[in-house]
């Protein structure tokens, strides 16, 4: 390699650095106007508190990313004939692990009026997403049943002891401390997946959720499968509604089984918080749902 190709070589990995630096700096940028805004937009100090504690961490890197994909999506919703107060259903992957955050900073803005998590703690969820989506889903449609190959619980054990007759609504749980959920994106083009490729059947089959429902799948055509926070989402989300005529309860279709590695949550607790069902738990809606 002669002396030019070299230096053409140290000036184009140089061009590449610099671009991705000049990304990097606007983001942050971006992410410092985005969480400014939440502050002065926020009247609970509890979330005040945990916004002046993340606003630099490693878990908000993915504001600006969340507002820019939920963006689009709330800008082609508010061209439709929907009404000012909505329901938006956020369907991904999820799970909950490590440690626990006050249930008020999943709703950290007056823009989301509330959110309904619709899984017990530590159960899994299977095909959910569009009786929640169309709000036909009702607490006694819950199927629970054991998701192990070759299990010896009977279904029954699986269903959790006083299970509330009501969804898990966050604002009514205001400061009590909740497991930190954490979504990934849905994978449309996976048949091992089929989420979302579910939802479109049923939607085919019984028609669309409707007038004031909005449904926003995380799937992210392209990029690396990675994992965010549900708290920077619905953050992420109430800074979007700002701008926006709407106000929305937010309605979250996901899993929510602990993979802490750690140390598992406090069962007894989650119990006292909602509900919390054993391993291996899964949850589905009996055929009910859609008559």
């Amino acid at each position: 390699m002669d002396r030019n190709e070299e230096l053409n070589k140290l000036f184009q990995r140089l061009r590449v650095f610099t671009r991705y630096r000049a990304d990097n700096l606007s983001s942050c940028d971006e992410r410092q106007r985005l969480t400014k805004l939440a502050m002065t937009s926020c009247t609970d100090e509890v979330v005040l508190q945990w916004l002046r504690k993340n606003s630099e961490s490693d878990a908000f890197s993915k504001l600006t990313d969340m507002f820019d994909f939920l963006k689009k999506h709330i800008d082609e919703e508010e061209k439709k004939n929907h009404s000012d107060d909505v329901h938006i259903t956020f369907v991904a992957h999820s799970l909950i692990r490590d440690f626990m955050i006050p249930a008020s900073c999943y709703l950290p803005l007056p823009t989301i009026t509330d959110v309904l998590l619709y899984s017990p703690w530590n159960c899994v969820s299977s095909g959910l997403a569009y009786s929640v989506a169309t709000g036909k889903l009702r607490p006694q449609h819950r199927v629970f049943s054991c998701r192990k190959e070759g299990c010896t619980i009977p279904d029954d054990k699986h269903r959790p002891v006083n299970l509330p007759d009501h969804w898990n609504s966050l604002k009514k749980a205001g400061a009590q401390m909740v497991p930190n959920i954490t979504v990934s994106p849905l994978s449309p083009d996976d048949d091992d997946d089929g989420v979302w490729k579910s939802f479109e059947s049923l939607s085919a089959k019984h028609g669309p959720p409707g007038r004031n429902r909005i449904v926003i799948p995380f799937i992210l055509p392209g990029q690396e499968y990675e994992t965010v926070p549900f708290s920077v989402v619905t953050l992420a989300l109430s800074l979007v509604l700002l701008s926006s005529r709407f106000k929305a309860t937010l309605h979250f279709s996901g899993c929510l089984r602990d993979r802490s590695t750690v140390k598992k949550f406090d069962r007894k607790y989650l119990q006292e918080q909602y509900a919390c069902t054993i391993d291996n738990s899964m949850m589905t809606h009996s055929p009910e749902a859609f008559r």
